[in-house]
């Protein structure tokens, strides 16, 4: 029997503290491995950057080399917004023997009471929470009873801070795996 972790979201790009948070997670909560699965549009977005194609690509260069780290399609295939809840069923039915568990950020903890069935998901699957800077963990929130904190504070990094610092010309090389930025640059993504 495996404990899974599951981390989703757009990886619009994939950057270093995704991995982070992924290698935190595994060693803290003693997870085999984490699956990264990556949204066609997640259902807060109306648009994203770059395609899924795109996107995939990158993830697939940022996780070669771990065999811990595995990527799921799921999500993109369906070419439509798909909510946690039916990821995570999809993954249960993958795995029917293994734990599954949601790895998100405080900020998505604090705000699960927008999402779509958020009791089910806690009660089924429950989460790992990373905090974020600045972002204390609701401990008052109903779902902290399912909730396994990491000592973690993720760096202050996100995919929209990239996309912003590559259309400044700002220097990025310290925060997304080098094939990423590569790739990035190959294909003239996030200039506009």
């Amino acid at each position: 029997m495996a404990n899974i972790g599951v981390l989703g979201g757009s990886f619009d790009p994939v950057h270093n503290v995704h991995l982070e948070i992924a290698s935190q997670s595994i060693n803290e909560f003693k997870l085999d491995f984490v699956i990264f699965v990556p949204a066609y549009l997640p259902p807060h977005k109306n648009k994203l950057e770059v395609s899924d194609k795109h996107r995939y690509k990158m993830l697939l260069l940022a996780l070669e080399n771990r065999k811990d780290f595995i990527i799921d399609d799921f999500e993109i295939n369906t070419g439509s917004v798909v909510y946690t809840y039916i990821t995570l069923d999809y993954l249960q039915k993958k795995y029917p023997n293994d734990t599954v568990k949601l790895i998100i950020g405080s900020d998505s903890f604090n705000q699960l009471d927008t999402w779509k069935k958020p009791d089910y998901i806690a009660q089924k699957y429950g989460f790992i929470v990373i905090k974020r800077p600045n972002i204390d963990i609701d401990k008052k929130s109903i779902y902290y009873e399912y909730a396994n904190i990491s000592y973690l504070t993720a760096q202050d990094t996100s995919s929209t801070m990239i996309r912003n610092m590559f259309k400044k010309n700002q220097d990025v090389k310290n925060k997304l795996p080098g094939k990423v930025l590569e790739y990035i640059k190959e294909y003239d993504l996030y200039k506009k």
